[in-house]
């Protein structure tokens, strides 16, 4: 069976009352200092392509931009800078104003729209929660090897619960809503996709809250696809591959990197090897990127380095994607997309997924994202 994760990213809608999908012309004013010189694009974000809307370019130290537009719904958008940070917007017509730091995006202030604090809050309360949890799974892990089993059992069943809670947020938040934006961000967030049909009510107060939306219309569709696939590949009697498992060895596996040139996963062995599964048409895979262009320059002098292994389609948008993100760390594909060999080798359902291996191949980590990738790689690599 093959799942879709569903594509999105987002923070800041464009003016209008809650609720509301308003179509026409939007502007969008910002003042940022330490803003770098050169492009700023502004980007329309959907569950399957990344496209550019507008763009001007920063040719002094004042740190002003302007872009604008016509919008036809409310849609997720960003403004992506020089330097591949970016800011994430929920856009409808009406004018914004974005103040703040370059070095500071999720400091910035924007004005202009309810949505916007709504949709800023909840990405700033989740970002606050992962961290919490991920220093909480550190210190069970240094309690294992102290604790009795009779003590520490409770204190997994406690954890996993705080686990449950987290991932629940994130529905809840979809079903309250008045901004279709907000719902497919939040419903984006789930890895799982057992979990997301497990809520179809959920999906389904969408698609009757919001039948006109496009965004919510692709992504329902997607979960229906979803759904349909889950179903037929139990009907069949078949099972899906075991994903592979933390302590477990990486299955090892040779692809070709751009240039033709065949690489293997076990050629690394004797670094700490992060194997990320991603793809230029992924949507969450492009929003991750720069967290992990960021671990990678803080660590890759640290023997550490990074495979990326694209499930993309064609060769121009995969080498495309890679230099518009920064990616300067080894990349292979076979360019099959869903049907490519390290599918079934790593029971793969949802992108982006990563495992992070120890110098003798052996898995330590798996699906770090964000603040969770640093805080490991800052625990294996002192």
């Amino acid at each position: 069976m093959k799942k879709y994760l569903l594509w999105v990213s987002a923070a800041a809608l464009l003016a209008g009352c809650a609720g509301q999908t308003e179509k026409g012309e939007f502007k969008i004013e910002g003042h940022l200092n330490n803003l770098p010189l050169g492009a700023v694009l502004l980007e329309e974000l959907t569950l399957d392509n990344v496209k550019v809307v507008d763009s001007t370019n920063v040719k002094d130290a004042s740190g002003k931009f302007t872009l604008k537009g016509m919008v036809p719904e409310q849609g997720l958008y960003r403004i992506r800078f020089e330097n591949g940070k970016f800011i994430l917007l929920a856009l409808d017509a009406g004018n914004m104003k974005i103040d703040g730091d370059a070095d500071k995006l999720e400091d910035v202030k924007i004005s202009g729209s309810e949505p916007t604090a709504e949709l800023q809050q909840f990405m700033s309360d989740i970002s606050k929660q992962s961290i919490a949890l991920t220093e909480e799974m550190r210190s069970l892990d240094s309690l294992h090897a102290i604790l009795p089993d009779s003590a520490f059992q409770p204190k997994v069943a406690a954890f996993q619960k705080k686990e449950k809670e987290f991932e629940n947020g994130f529905f809840l938040m979809a079903d309250k809503t008045k901004n279709p934006a907000t719902a497919v961000f939040a419903i984006s967030q789930v890895r799982s996709g057992e979990e997301i049909v497990a809520h179809k009510q959920v999906i389904t107060n969408l698609a009757t809250r919001f039948p006109k939306n496009t965004l919510v219309k692709s992504m329902t569709d997607k979960i229906l696809e979803l759904e349909k696939n889950q179903a037929g590949g139990d009907a069949a009697g078949g099972e899906e591959p075991s994903a592979v498992k933390v302590g477990q060895v990486a299955p090892d596996f040779t692809l070709p990197d751009p240039s033709g040139k065949m690489i293997s996963l076990s050629s690394f062995r004797g670094k700490y090897v992060l194997v990320d599964f991603w793809a230029s048409w992924c949507g969450p895979c492009r929003q991750e990127n720069p967290n992990v262009v960021k671990a990678y320059q803080q660590y890759k002098g640290k023997n550490f380095t990074i495979l990326g292994v694209s499930l993309d389609k064609t060769k121009d948008k995969w080498q495309e994607a890679i230099k518009a993100d920064g990616l300067a760390w080894n990349h292979v594909s076979d360019l099959k997309f869903w049907d490519s060999a390290v599918v079934p080798l790593y029971g793969l359902n949802a992108i982006p997924t990563n495992f992070l291996l120890d110098p003798q191949g052996k898995v330590i980590a798996a699906n770090l994202r964000g603040p969770a990738l640093e805080a490991k790689l800052q625990e294996v690599l002192k």
